[in-house]
């Protein structure tokens, strides 16, 4: 079982090291002095979204990124988990799951109507963790279109 801590500023020498081990243990480009002014953007903004430190046994052991959108859709506030990372000795332990859990526990408190996630196509393994919390695949794809890129 894990506890979700919601993180503020003073959070932000916690977060960074996590945030950097998801971005490394992905693959993804990583600069830290981009990615701290973000996070620093983010924790002092909070109309964007909430990151949540996922502890276990009082140890950081991952963390948890909610982005806030609107859907007509699904009719009101909604939420992405943009990231959600687990550090490798707490992995299989079910606080990935523990903490989606919690998150959609605090839905109504977050006056949230939906919550979106993603994984790469090759992750199975998360898709049917998933799955078992409750998410459904709607057959759909992500497109994405970035400035200055083709």
């Amino acid at each position: 079982m894990s506890t979700l801590v919601r993180a503020t500023p003073a959070h932000l020498e916690q977060l960074m090291p996590l945030i950097e081990g998801f971005y490394t243990h992905f693959g993804y480009p990583y600069e830290a002095t981009t990615h701290r002014a973000l996070v620093e953007l983010f924790l002092n903004t909070p109309h964007l979204g909430s990151l949540w430190l996922i502890q276990h046994e009082g140890h950081n052991a991952g963390y948890l990124a909610l982005t806030y959108g609107f859907t007509f859709e699904f009719l009101g506030r909604d939420a992405f988990v943009d990231e959600l990372y687990i550090t490798e000795p707490y992995r299989s332990g079910g606080l990935g799951r523990s903490a989606l859990a919690q998150i959609q526990h605090l839905a109504p408190e977050l006056e949230l109507v939906a919550i979106h996630l993603q994984t790469e196509s090759y992750n199975g393994r998360a898709k049917r963790l998933y799955e078992q919390s409750g998410f459904r695949d709607l057959g759909r794809s992500t497109l994405t279109w970035r400035p200055g890129q083709a």
